[in-house]
């Protein structure tokens, strides 16, 4: 008698099914000037400035893939995110604009955008340390830097998927939306 063929996690199937622009956007100019040392401070920036206009226009998604998981301290996390780009922002002397919302979709489609916004954090961590030469210390980017509960909630939101089997397709749609509003604002 052969063994039950067993499914992987939802969590693994949305990083299979994103894994290509996933990898295509972190070859992006801003990200690679970043990550070669190029960067200028203008450069930096209008990174901050896209960043702005992108976390705020996902924010509603998340809130409502937050709330369909029961998990408000996921919204709450990408509001604080926010106001960290406004805060860096701030420090370069920019004004962030007003970011127009992008259209909301169900349930499930609002949880796949909040996969692919909250899982950003993890990145950010390494563009931190890679802007140590052009900014010495923690002021113009606290974004980066994330905050203590990136891990935690990180780990509440890839438990939390696993309820989403059923609506994989719809979580997928919702992921793969996220990343490609990221390349479109990107230009």
């Amino acid at each position: 008698m052969n063994a039950p063929e067993k499914i992987p996690s939802v969590r693994v199937r949305l990083r299979a099914a994103t894994d290509g622009i996933h990898q295509a956007l972190h070859l992006a100019a801003p990200f690679a000037a970043i990550a070669d040392g190029t960067v200028t401070r203008g450069g930096y920036g209008d990174t901050l400035l896209f960043l702005h206009r992108y976390h705020s226009a996902m924010m509603p998604l998340c809130h409502i893939g937050a709330d369909a998981l029961g998990l408000p301290q996921l919204a709450e996390a990408q509001a604080a995110r926010i106001q960290a780009l406004e805060y860096d922002l701030a420090h370069m002397e920019l004004v962030p604009e007003v970011a127009p919302a992008v259209e909301t979709g169900g349930a499930g489609f609002c949880i796949g955008a909040l996969y692919t916004v909250l899982g950003s954090t993890l990145g950010g961590k390494l563009i931190f340390r890679q802007i140590d030469a052009l900014l010495p210390d923690i002021e113009g980017r606290t974004f980066f830097r994330g905050a203590p509960d990136d891990a935690r909630n990180w780990q509440a939101l890839c438990a939390a998927l696993e309820t989403q089997g059923e609506a994989f397709e719809e979580v997928e749609a919702g992921a793969l939306f996220a990343f490609t509003e990221f390349r479109r604002l990107l230009g």
